[in-house]
């Protein structure tokens, strides 16, 4: 695990929700990583799929409505993401780590892994996982952020907490980003393809950005019972509501992006030792 606690982080699936609907509001252009991954999986829809870090399940939500007719399994540290992947219909949530996951060898059709896998402390165990409950001829999906992704935001949210004594100790660090992954998982599965985006946050007023800055605040380690976390969200706030004063007609632009790195198992792969079902 990471040095903050990710079950602080996600055991309200809030945060999430805001950053997500953040992104596909005020993108500068459309923002729709999911469709990205689905392109690089060209599914036939019989596939049985398994999304690692599964969140508030969307994805796999989008995918039964869609009519995709193979199992979906949603797989997440976080009950409460495991009971929103369950309240799904055709959805099967399953409470179970990257690293450890509970499912035998040469079990799914298609793995997906969408902006989680920088929480692994061993982000290669994570991949060796991913290669050994995909079967054979099977294809794998893996998101990762850029390095330094929307760097005004996480600075000024790590500015504010560090005021009260939050630091950088208690911060994420990650050494998996877009620059990194590539060569990760051709370690663990040989040829990778890749398919990159290059975007931008656009805020144009403040409220949308210190909601967005909030839903980052755990990362930081501000957690939600943190006995500051309302005196940094409103020095915050009053900072980014001062930035729009002294900034007419400006926009708050801040870089972002993302790859989706997609292998397929070898067809000569047959697993390792086989580990306990579920």
């Amino acid at each position: 695990m990471c040095s903050y606690r990710l079950d602080a982080e996600y055991a309200d699936p809030t945060p999430l929700r805001v950053r997500i609907d953040t992104h596909e509001r005020y993108s500068e252009r459309p923002d729709d990583p999911g469709a990205d991954v689905l392109a690089a999986l060209a599914l036939t829809g019989t596939e049985h799929l398994a999304d690692i870090g599964c969140g508030d399940a969307r994805f796999l939500a989008h995918l039964a409505t869609s009519g995709h007719q193979g199992p979906l399994v949603g797989i997440d540290t976080s009950p409460a993401m495991v009971a929103a992947a369950n309240a799904v219909p055709g959805v099967r949530g399953v409470f179970g780590s990257a690293d450890r996951i509970p499912f035998d060898d040469n079990s799914f059709d298609a793995l997906t892994a969408r902006h989680m896998l920088y929480h692994m402390a061993d982000p290669v165990a994570a991949l060796t996982e991913f290669r050994r409950t995909t079967k054979p001829g099977g294809t794998v999906a893996v998101v990762v952020n850029h390095p330094g992704t929307y760097p005004c935001t996480t600075e000024l949210v790590a500015a504010h907490a560090a005021t009260y004594g939050v630091g950088v100790a208690d911060a994420v660090t990650t050494t998996v980003d877009s620059d990194t992954l590539p060569q990760m998982m051709s370690e663990v599965f040989g040829d990778v393809r890749i398919r990159r985006s290059d975007n931008a946050l656009v805020f144009d007023t403040p409220d949308p950005l210190v909601r967005f800055a909030e839903a980052l605040f755990t990362f930081y380690g501000v957690t939600p019972n943190h006995p500051r976390r309302q005196a940094i969200l409103r020095d915050l706030r009053e900072d980014v509501e001062d930035w729009f004063t002294h900034h007419p007609g400006r926009t708050w632009r801040d870089p972002k992006g993302y790859i989706v790195a997609t292998a397929m198992v070898d067809a000569d792969y047959q697993g390792s030792a086989p580990s306990a079902s579920k």
